[in-house]
């Protein structure tokens, strides 16, 4: 297994990977795979993060996305996870190390933010605590039906 930085050639993959996981436990809205690939292709710029998971094989696995910028109601950065999605269970765990080692190495990032959809695994919890993300926070949302 090879775990890399993405690069342009996997933002089909990395959009592929996003759009399976979101259908684990669908919302009633409409996938934009247009709008995903864009943000894909901007977190591939240094600033953001954007990292792959690669099999034996050459296929993409698992990918880590995040988005940074400024902080709405303080000083810096804020580094906000859009994606964390694995195929094969050995793919996850070094990407999200490779994650947490890269926000503590940027000094204007102040706030990472990673949000866990309801029944992620609890040891997902335990290893974010376990790498600094240790306050934990309610997210409630509301979401309005696709027409």
């Amino acid at each position: 297994m090879i775990f890399r930085k993405a690069k342009l050639d996997d933002v089909t993959a990395i959009v592929d990977i996003a759009v399976e996981s979101v259908s684990q436990d669908p919302l009633p809205v409409k996938i934009d795979r247009s709008a995903m690939t864009d943000v894909v292709k901007l977190c591939l710029q240094p600033a953001h993060f954007a990292w792959v998971a690669e099999d034996d094989d050459g296929v993409i696995v698992a990918s880590v996305v995040a988005l940074v910028q400024t902080g709405f109601w303080f000083e810096k950065l804020q580094c906000s996870v859009l994606l964390f999605y694995t195929r094969k269970p050995a793919a996850g765990m070094p990407l999200l190390r490779e994650f947490a080692r890269w926000v503590k190495s940027r000094s204007g990032i102040k706030l990472a933010i990673v949000s866990l959809e309801p029944g992620a695994d609890p040891r997902l919890v335990k290893f974010f605590k376990k790498v600094g993300f240790d306050r934990e926070s309610i997210q409630l949302t509301y979401v309005r039906n696709a027409s």
